[in-house]
């Protein structure tokens, strides 16, 4: 059996990490130094997640079965080699990107996979030949269906970063990722190599390497990310520069804004009600256009209690500052 986890060195890039590299970096850097430090990694994770994460593991196996029938092929499995390429050097020193494979097809001769209805997913034609290596990817998914090829290429669904990284090191043009929809619906999509993701995930590791390296730090690029840098109290109180003031009347100015713009967005919204009346929908004729306005019931299953998981106290900073104005200053 396969021993289960993450295979790739903790302290360098891996093809698991191209989500998080893509949409919170910083967190990836932290990771990898913290890693490179030899500290001891404390990650929280959700007890429903980390279920799903140990039932895809024991289950891993079934679904590879499961897409060599559907698709008559043969899946190398498992695979306890990892396999990386060198993407770069800093100081003559070789920066690795990795990737340990769920599952390898070693297509030697042209394969033909027809798209299939809610089964079988190909990008661009309605069948596909695969031909050479074609990494395969697994994921064990509690998620509404994805119910098109574009699910994965275009909106980048779970595992089509991570899959596109494992296709440039393993040179492949073909990729399959097989997901597993809440225990009992199976999807395999199949994608191509696409240069362009490829080119990107190969200049966002260069640039993480290059923080990691120097010693630096990426610019927050939003709030989380801005308060994540200063996660931790060091100093209760300091004073600050008078031009904060400034930072502060325009927050303020801001926040009286959105007040009044919420305000009329619900007066709209109460007229646009009373307009609609006991209809369901309605439509506006205008001048050769048409407009439609509709209210349906929104339809809630019955859900049974839920037990809420006990948790250790824990302090964690807040994401943002308040404000008090202690004392009004001179005009």
């Amino acid at each position: 059996m396969k021993p289960f986890g993450k295979l790739s060195p903790d302290d360098k890039l891996s093809a698991s990490l191209m989500p998080m590299l893509f949409d919170r970096p910083h967190k990836v850097l932290e990771k990898l130094r913290i890693a490179k430090s030899k500290e001891p990694q404390k990650e929280s994770i959700d007890i429903k997640i980390q279920e799903r994460m140990d039932m895809g593991n024991v289950l891993e196996k079934t679904i590879i079965q499961l897409i060599e029938k559907r698709l008559n092929v043969v899946i190398n499995y498992p695979i306890d080699e990892v396999m990386s390429i060198e993407i770069g050097k800093i100081k003559k020193k070789p920066l690795d990107l990795y990737a340990s494979l769920d599952g390898m097809i070693y297509a030697t001769q042209s394969k033909l996979i027809a798209a299939e209805d809610r089964r079988i997913y190909v990008e661009g034609e309605q069948s596909i030949e695969l031909l050479g290596p074609v990494p395969v990817e697994i994921k064990n998914m509690q998620y509404k269906p994805y119910d098109s090829i574009e699910c994965m290429t275009v909106q980048h669904g779970r595992g089509y970063l991570q899959l596109q990284a494992q296709m440039l090191i393993a040179d492949a043009k073909f990729g399959i990722i097989g997901c597993l929809f809440n225990g009992n619906d199976l999807r395999v999509f199949i994608v191509k190599q696409n240069k362009d993701i490829q080119a990107e995930i190969l200049s966002r590791a260069l640039t993480l390497y290059k923080h990691l390296e120097m010693d630096t730090d990426y610019s927050p690029s939003d709030l989380e990310t801005m308060a994540d840098k200063y996660a931790e109290v060091k100093t209760p109180s300091i004073d600050l520069p008078a031009e904060a003031l400034i930072t502060v009347n325009n927050y303020e100015d801001c926040l009286n804004e959105r007040k009044k713009l919420d305000g009329q967005i619900e007066t709209l919204q109460m007229k646009l009600i009373e307009t609609l009346g006991d209809s369901e929908e309605g439509m506006i004729h205008y001048n050769g256009g048409m407009t439609k306005l509709s209210r349906p019931y929104r339809h809630y299953k019955a859900q049974p209690a839920k037990y809420v998981e006990a948790k250790e106290a824990r302090q964690v900073r807040a994401k943002s500052v308040t404000i008090k104005h202690i004392l009004e200053g001179w005009d």
